[in-house]
């Protein structure tokens, strides 16, 4: 798709990630030389950014055009400026 995706250097970036068009992932700083790590199964909406020492956690939804600078635990999802933090519902608690 048309448009860039910026990953710092400094980043570490897990198994099965899907990363959309738009998507910043760098530094929160210029002097701080720390960027993100995210682990598996991580889905990141177009236009999202990612930006500091944070730790994104496994099987997460990052939504599009979110500002994520806050850890996000596993199973969860990140959504808005700046992103708030909420569980991910699974199947089983959705039907219920």
């Amino acid at each position: 798709h048309f448009g860039g995706i910026i990953v710092s250097g400094y980043t570490r970036i897990g198994d099965n990630c899907r990363i959309r068009n738009g998507v910043t992932i760098g530094l929160r700083r210029v002097e701080e030389k720390v960027a993100p790590v995210i682990g598996d199964n991580v889905d990141i909406g177009a236009g999202a950014k990612l930006l500091g020492p944070i730790r994104i956690g496994n099987n997460v939804v990052i939504g599009a055009n979110a500002v994520v600078i806050t850890d996000v635990p596993d199973d969860s999802i990140a959504v808005g400026v700046p992103a708030i933090i909420k569980p991910r519902r699974t199947q089983s608690t959705a039907d219920d």
